[in-house]
């Protein structure tokens, strides 16, 4: 990122005070990653205000952001600082200053109650694989914060630029949506993910269409499987150019899996890869990967157009991402499948389908789900059939163990995890054992303790 310092002050309406530097390199938010020559952005919550933490890289910053009140403890700093209203606020209205100079690049945003992040890295793995320069979102850099982090980080020269964006409450997705002005939007699904503080599933819906607010207009959205008719059912009105996987109108990639074995389709073409697990959500996410890219082609570059081969191919070498259905070498030979980031009904019966379709014996560690309108409810909806050993973590997960009486229940993190090493033994070579949960519930601490010994492999 390069702005001058009058640009950053039409971008936030903000004034400069003790000089106006003539550019800025950067915009860092963390004084305990700061960079050298960038501007320090002072951000304020409700335990924690950066403008105290100002004055230890003040000597290797060019400038200084922050608002009203901060920039009062700012004065023995003989430096260019930015008053701001609101910083949170500045650092996405700068973010989108820049995001305006990426001419050349395409900026993907993608949304969803589920497969943010698996699509994500499918996507960025794919369009790499095909020699696309491409940036996109790292962790889990996909808030108020993380965007416009990674939207600062994008250089003018990459392709491709795929944004995550990820809410919790109401209001969050349109302001992403004006920070992030994609050219492409890409709803994955929709689920009861933070239906507790959206309004039930009509929130949810409207919420994630929020992504569509400020999407350019010659942009178009993808939307998989569902998500066109619960954004009908919720009233949601998209006037669009919409590529619906749920459609046979010839625009999407088919799919079909036998075990582990994918053939996508696409007009006349077919190819075929093995995928690591018969997950039939990884194979709808590859689908729907595969016409993001073959759509994207067409409207950019038809010439370049890689055949449905290349595309899978270059998704037969893609890896899961940590704590997403990764599979990790366990002890005494059993084969963890760890899916601990982060869980919601979908992505959980997923996981759960998932696992029955193994051989041996099928061990399922399974945590709350978290920010649930109708939390009992749900939880007892899951279909738990064929699993032949059930660990059961959180107050919410209780309720199943009226319908699983051979389950074994355990009300916190902690007990679940001194059981588990207390009885490892119980587990071999013949286990697969899925752990998943809401990342509050920290079931990654199970996957340590069920990892080898010398460490997690991933296999």
């Amino acid at each position: 990122m390069r702005l001058t310092g009058l640009e950053l002050q039409r971008a936030t309406r903000g004034a400069w005070q003790k000089g106006t530097p003539e550019s800025i390199n950067g915009i860092s938010t963390d004084s305990r990653t700061f960079v050298e020559g960038h501007a320090f952005l002072a951000l304020r919550g409700p335990n924690f205000d950066g403008h105290l933490f100002a004055a230890k890289v003040a000597s290797k910053a060019d400038a200084l952001i922050g608002d009203h009140q901060g920039v009062r403890l700012w004065d023995n700093l003989e430096m260019p600082q930015l008053q701001v209203e609101d910083t949170l606020a500045a650092l996405g209205d700068i973010a989108n200053a820049w995001r305006n100079r990426l001419n050349r690049t395409t900026v993907i945003a993608i949304t969803g109650s589920y497969g943010k992040t698996t699509i994500r890295s499918m996507l960025a793995h794919m369009f790499t694989s095909l020699n696309r320069n491409t940036a996109a979102t790292d962790a889990n850099l996909n808030n108020l914060i993380g965007v416009p982090v990674t939207l600062l980080g994008i250089d003018e020269s990459a392709e491709i630029a795929l944004i995550e964006c990820g809410i919790s409450e109401a209001g969050e997705m349109r302001r992403l949506s004006e920070i992030v002005q994609p050219d492409v939007a890409v709803i994955t699904g929709l689920a009861p993910a933070h239906s507790l503080g959206l309004g039930g599933m009509k929130g949810v819906a409207s919420e994630k269409a929020g992504l569509l607010r400020h999407l350019l207009p010659q942009g178009w959205c993808v939307f998989g499987e569902g998500v066109a008719k619960q954004m009908g059912q919720h009233d949601q009105t998209i006037a669009h150019d919409i590529i619906d996987m749920d459609r046979g109108d010839g625009k999407t990639v088919q799919w079909n899996l036998a075990g582990t074995h994918l053939t996508l389709s696409y007009g006349a073409e077919s190819a075929e890869l093995e995928l690591p697990l018969p997950a039939r959500h990884w194979a709808g996410n590859m689908a729907l990967c595969a016409t993001i890219a073959l759509h994207y082609f067409n409207r950019k570059n038809a010439e370049a157009m890689p055949s449905l081969s290349d595309l899978a191919a270059a998704l037969a070498s893609w890896q899961p991402v940590e704590g997403r259905m990764r599979i990790v070498s366990g002890i005494n030979g059993a084969t963890i499948m760890d899916d601990s980031y982060n869980a919601n009904p979908v992505s959980m019966q997923a996981a759960l389908d998932t696992l029955t379709q193994l051989s041996g014996r099928t061990v399922a560690i399974i945590g709350d789900m978290a920010e649930l309108d109708e939390p009992e409810h749900t939880h007892r909806s899951l279909n738990l059939s064929g699993i032949n050993m059930l660990i059961l973590v959180g107050n919410e997960m209780k309720v199943l163990r009226h319908d699983h009486a051979d389950a074994i229940w355990f009300a916190t993190t902690d007990e679940a995890v001194a059981w588990t090493e207390k009885n490892l033994q119980q587990f071999n070579s013949d286990d697969h054992i899925l752990i998943k949960a809401s990342r509050s519930m920290h079931l990654d601490r199970i996957v340590r303790a069920m990892a080898k010994r010398e460490g997690m492999h991933a296999l």
